[in-house]
C-alpha cells in the first residue's frame, strides 16, 4: 500500500498524522481495559508521580479544567484512581492511583514501547535517538510559543 505521505507535506500535517495515528492505535489497545486515549497521559503522569494536583495535570498537558476533570472523573468511577480533597485546600483535589491502577500502569507502559517501536520501524538506535531529541525540542518551542502567545489552557473557559 503507497503512503498518503509523499512529496511537500507540511511539518504540521505530519505532526499531526503522526498524532491522530497514536490516538487510534491507544484506543485500540485500550479499549479492552476499559480506557480510553484520552485517560492514557493522566495513568502515565500519576504511575512517574502520585499525590499530584488535579491543576497540575491541567498545566502538564496544556488542556483545559474540563477535559481533565471528565477524564480524572472516568478512571475514578472505573476505579483506577482515587481523588482526595486536600485538607490544606478544599479546593484542590490529589490524585492518586488505586491497587487496580498500579496493576494497570505496566501494561501501559508496554502499550506505549509497542506504539513507539511501530512508528520508528526502520530506524536504526542512533536515529531514535535524534528523532526523539528534535521531537523534544520541537515541543519545547511549541511549549513556549503557547506561552508567549497567552494562550491558557482555560482561555475559553
Amino acid at each position: 500500500m503507497k503512503s498518503p505521505i509523499t512529496g511537500e507535506f507540511p511539518f504540521g500535517a505530519v505532526i499531526s498524522i503522526t498524532s491522530r495515528g497514536r490516538f487510534i492505535f491507544l484506543n485500540d489497545r485500550l479499549r479492552p481495559l476499559g480506557l480510553s486515549a484520552g485517560q492514557f497521559p493522566v495513568l502515565m503522569l500519576l504511575y512517574k508521580e502520585q499525590n499530584i494536583m488535579q491543576e497540575t495535570l491541567v498545566r502538564h498537558y496544556h488542556l483545559d479544567k474540563g477535559t481533565i476533570a471528565r477524564a480524572v472523573r472516568k478512571l475514578e468511577d472505573a476505579g483506577y484512581i482515587r481523588r482526595i480533597v486536600d485538607p490544606d485546600n478544599r479546593r484542590a483535589v490529589r490524585l492518586f492511583l488505586t491497587e487496580k491502577g498500579e496493576r494497570v500502569a505496566p501494561v501501559l507502559q508496554e502499550i506505549n514501547r509497542e506504539w513507539e517501536e511501530q512508528v520508528c520501524t526502520g530506524l536504526s538506535r542512533d536515529e531514535k535517538e535524534t528523532l526523539n531529541s528534535l521531537m523534544r525540542t520541537v515541543a519545547e518551542n511549541s511549549h513556549r510559543s503557547m506561552q508567549h502567545a497567552g494562550a491558557h489552557p482555560d482561555a475559553d473557559n
